[in-house]
Formats: C-alpha cells, sequence, structure tokens
C-alpha cells in the first residue's frame, strides 16, 4: 500500500474548535443547558423519532453532549430489564446530524457501534461508571470466590465466568435465586419502573455514537441550522408473544433454568412508553478576537475545514451449511464467504465486524436455542442481538487495495484479539477472556470455563448455577483492524487511501452437523451468520458563510 502524508491541523481551522489541549490561556464563559426537542414520538412496537433544533449560539462543546430519557413499562411486565451489555444504548437504532437541511453525518444501528466501542474502556469504568449511565450490566468476572453456597444436596462454588449482580446473593436487594430455587435475576435496581419518573434514566453521550461530536467542537454562531435526529428502536409488541422477541432492547429480568424451554419461561417482552427525552449541552462562549477567527475562517476563499470520522454500516451473510449427515462423532462442514465492502476512492481508518447467527432464517428457527458444549450459540435472552458471536471454526483476512492484510488468513483467537486492540490507540479491547474466547467450544475448554459446582467432593459441571455463563461466553467477539497510521488521530493521510478496488473480507466457518459429539442434538449450528461491518473513514465538514459541504475529499 502506498505511503501517504499525514497532515495535522487543518490550515484554516481556529484552534478552539479542535479537541486537542491549548497552548495558551483563554477568557471564556461556559452555559450549561437543557435542550426540549421540537418533535417526539414512541410506540413500543415500532420504535419512534426525537428531533433537536440546536441554538445559533456559541462553540457547542460536542463531547460533553448528551441525551436523557427514561423507558418505563405496565406493571405486568415489571420484571424487565435494559439488555446486560449496551443497556439503554440498545434504544437507539439511528442517529443523524443535519445542517441546514445538509446531512453531515448520519450513523446506522448507532447502539450497536457505541456497545462495540465502549470495550476499549477499562472494566473498572464500564462497571463504575457506564452501567450507571446506560443501565447495562457489564459486572462480568473470572475470578474464583471463597464463599460457596448450598443449594439442596449440592455445595456451588462461583468461579469463573459470571455476572456477580445476578450469579451470587448480591447487596442490590435481590438474591441470585430470586423467585424459586432455580432462576436468578437481573437486580430491582436495573429494572425499568411502571410509573414515569419513578424509574432510573439512561444518559447517552453523543459522542459515544456521532464520531463527529468525539472529533470536533461545532461553531453553532456561525453556522445554519444544526439539527439532531434519533430514531429508536421498537420493543415489544402486544401481538407477539414474549417468547419470540429476538431483538428488542429490554430482557426478561427472570433467567430461566437451563433444563426449562426458554420460549415456556421467557413471559416478559417489555411493552415500553418513553419519557420525552432531553439533551444535555455546554455552550463556550469566546471573547471577541477568538469569535473573529472563526468568522474569519468562514468567511474565507475555501472556508473552514473541521475533519472527522463517519462510520457506515453495510451487511453481509454467510450462507447456510447443508445440513450433512452426523454420526458417532463430530462432523464438520467448511463455510466460506467474500464480502465486496467497496469504499474505492475513499480513505479508511478502521473496521468492525459483529457476527451474529440469522434467528429469523429458517435455519436459525430451527437452531433458536442451540448450545454447543454448554455454551449459548443462537439466541441469547440476557444480550439480544446486541453481541458479537464466537462461531465455530472461524477463519478471516481483509483485501485492501488488491493486497492481503495477513499472510496466512487469522484463525487464532489471541491474533484476532490483537489486531482488534490496535484499533484503541493505546486502549485495548477489555473484557473478561471467555467473554471473549470459548476455546472453539471444546468440550474441556468449555469445563473450564463454565465449571461452577462441587458434589460429592468432585466438581462437576452445572451450567445452571451461573445461570449467565452460558450467554456471556463468547457473545463479545469482534473482528476489527486498524487502517491508520497512527491510531486515534484524524487527519488527512493517517487512514489508507482505497483505491478503485474494493475492500473485500474473506470469511469462513465451521457448521456442526447431528451427532454424538454434539450430544445428539438436531441443531447443527448451520444457520446463516449475519455479519455487521462497521467502516469508518475520514470526511470533512467545509462551513462557508452560505451553508456547509461534506467531502469525503
Amino acid at each position: 500500500m502506498s505511503e501517504q502524508v499525514i497532515t495535522a491541523t487543518p490550515v484554516n481551522t481556529p484552534d478552539i474548535l479542535l479537541n486537542a489541549p491549548l497552548t495558551r490561556q483563554l477568557d471564556v464563559e461556559l452555559e450549561s443547558t437543557i435542550l426540549e426537542p421540537v418533535s417526539h414520538s414512541y410506540v413500543s412496537a415500532t420504535g419512534g423519532r426525537t428531533t433537536f433544533v440546536l441554538p445559533a449560539k456559541g462553540v457547542l462543546d460536542c463531547p460533553n453532549a448528551a441525551i436523557v430519557f427514561e423507558m418505563t413499562c405496565p406493571a405486568a411486565n415489571e420484571l424487565v430489564a435494559f439488555n446486560y451489555s449496551a443497556g439503554g444504548l440498545a434504544c437507539v437504532d439511528r442517529i443523524t446530524a443535519r445542517c441546514g437541511g445538509t446531512i453531515i453525518s448520519q450513523v446506522e444501528n448507532a447502539g450497536q457501534y457505541a456497545n462495540i466501542k465502549q470495550n476499549y474502556r477499562s472494566q473498572a469504568v464500564k462497571e463504575g461508571i457506564m452501567d450507571y449511565r446506560h443501565l447495562s450490566s457489564n459486572g462480568v468476572d473470572l475470578s474464583i470466590s471463597n464463599a460457596k453456597i448450598a443449594t439442596g444436596s449440592v455445595t456451588e462454588e462461583f468461579q469463573q465466568l459470571y455476572n456477580f449482580e445476578c450469579d451470587q446473593v448480591s447487596p442490590f436487594a435481590r438474591s441470585y435465586n430470586g423467585d424459586n430455587a432455580n432462576a436468578h435475576q437481573t437486580q430491582l435496581s436495573k429494572c425499568l419502573n411502571a410509573t414515569a419518573g419513578q424509574g432510573p434514566e439512561v444518559v447517552i453521550r453523543l459522542a459515544d455514537m456521532f464520531e463527529i461530536f468525539e472529533n470536533v467542537k461545532l461553531p453553532l454562531m456561525a453556522m445554519a441550522q444544526v439539527e439532531i435526529e434519533i430514531e429508536w428502536s421498537p420493543a415489544g409488541d402486544a401481538n407477539v408473544a414474549a417468547a419470540n422477541v429476538i431483538d428488542s432492547p429490554v430482557i426478561d429480568a427472570l433467567i430461566p433454568d437451563a433444563a426449562d424451554s426458554v420460549a415456556a419461561v421467557k413471559l416478559q417482552q417489555g411493552i415500553l412508553t418513553m419519557s420525552t427525552p432531553t439533551m444535555l449541552l455546554d455552550y463556550i462562549h469566546y471573547d471577541d478576537m477568538e469569535r473573529q477567527k472563526i468568522f474569519d475562517s468562514i468567511n474565507s476563499g475555501p472556508g473552514m475545514r473541521l475533519d472527522f470520522s463517519e462510520v457506515v454500516l453495510t451487511r453481509g451473510v454467510n450462507p447456510a451449511g447443508a445440513g450433512v449427515a452426523g454420526g458417532a462423532a463430530d462432523v464438520l462442514e467448511t463455510i466460506a464467504s467474500n464480502h465486496i465492502l467497496g469504499f474505492a476512492q475513499k480513505e479508511v481508518q478502521k473496521i468492525y465486524v459483529s457476527k451474529q447467527y440469522d434467528l429469523r432464517s429458517t435455519n436459525g428457527a430451527a437452531e433458536l436455542d442451540s448450545t454447543r458444549n454448554g455454551v449459548n450459540t443462537h439466541r441469547n435472552i440476557l444480550l439480544n442481538q446486541y453481541k458479537s458471536t464466537q462461531i465455530l471454526g472461524e477463519s478471516y483476512n481483509f483485501f485492501i487495495n488488491n493486497q492481503r492484510i495477513y499472510d496466512n488468513d487469522i484463525t487464532n483467537p489471541a491474533m484476532a484479539h490483537d489486531y482488534l486492540s490496535q484499533i484503541g490507540g493505546g486502549s485495548l479491547w477489555t473484557c473478561p477472556r471467555a467473554y471473549y474466547n470459548t476455546n472453539n467450544y471444546n468440550a474441556s475448554g468449555c469445563k473450564e470455563l463454565l465449571d461452577c459446582s462441587w458434589s460429592s467432593g468432585a466438581r462437576t459441571q452445572d451450567i445452571n448455577t451461573g445461570k449467565t455463563k452460558r450467554y456471556l461466553a463468547g457473545s463479545n467477539n469482534v473482528v476489527g483492524v486498524s487502517l491508520e497510521k497512527v491510531p486515534g488521530v484524524v487527519a488527512p493521510g493517517n487512514g489508507t487511501r482505497i483505491s478503485s478496488a474494493p475492500i473485500e473480507f474473506n470469511y469462513s466457518r465451521v457448521a456442526l452437523a447431528a451427532s454424538a459429539g454434539n450430544g445428539g442434538a438436531a441443531a447443527s449450528m448451520k444457520a446463516e451468520v449475519n455479519l455487521e461491518f462497521y467502516i469508518c473513514h475520514r470526511r470533512s465538514i467545509i462551513i462557508r458563510a452560505l451553508g456547509v459541504d461534506v467531502s469525503d475529499a
């Protein structure tokens, strides 16, 4: 790939608009406000839309801008909570920024993208900050507890992969066995309330979803009208049975016993209503000299340029397996696919790939509750669609400008994790090991990951003790590649310019026929696998006196 020159600060952009430390002192005034939307609607079955119009004053402190909202549900469904990983982020489907009617940035599946990005935060930040903001439950650990809890004739030892809010006696007022000896429940503090104003609120920073709000500050005082539009994900539908809901922002707070049919015990789906959201904004007011620099830049010939990252979502499908016959041992079928992603002539910075079995396909519906050595591989009642599943026997590679990124296809989870971590610019992909890697669903490996019970002095596998384990194992497995020279720098030349040849992604995985090695189950992991590609590329806003232009140049 050809080398490019990295350009630092845009030539005609005042330094006060860049998210970088200033080397000089300034006199500023900070104005904080709570902004009401100009329109808002939400229907649980179909979703909704909220539009904010930002006042044309000062400079918007974009990284700290946030939306605040509350979801409620009827008393009959009061044991409903947000999914464990994304929390309230899952409520956001699409977010759009416009200036003078021109779209300057738009992110699809924004909640899932934000959910991916937050894994570059430390585990302590996810548990101690993000869980409070988003009502998520990222308290996942691999530690061994010294305490053992007697339940009937078996003494349970909580160890390896577990969620400490659900899988052990908790200080949050609900024990792990909740309403009965076989059920774990999400803590009451994380459950939605039936009465508006009495439940917990979700706070989401726009920068968590919008790369543009992370990269720059917007001089609203000198721009045409700026609008932020948020489209909300649907939740429960009264016409759909709770057991059939597979892609909602909320989950049933009750975690069913593994011996029970998931469909039989999944009773709450969350018929939601939403309070009118508000937006928390900080405006920075500079002195006359700094303000004049902004106007001079905008009124100059080329206008003012602000560089930012845009996120584009595209999708692909790894097809279903042929369903080869099983036998006494595992019968494996390799399924390969090639995905053309395009992006010719654009400067690409990084790519994330999220993977999930297609539960809406014929094969996916038949394999809905498929497990492999105690790990749930298809439906996930704690995360719903806000996950990225480690698939059996995965192998992948990228082709950029007709060149393979890796000499050999990536099959080793440790190498995949390293390449994913390179995107973070010093921040590694952070989660407990088993959350990312199931040891390729190996029976002995999964036993080490999932064991948590003792019987008659001997440790035995019991996936019913820590109910969250089978749903969390291998569910935080994202593919990622960095195409930046200096990670995290948004500047011309820092990414990789794509030639006329499109980006390609080669992917293969293994389907497993029904066999003794698979417990003789009919489920064979042959369902289609949906791939979501989040491709970040550099764009520029050119602000002029008469409006804005958005460019990929």
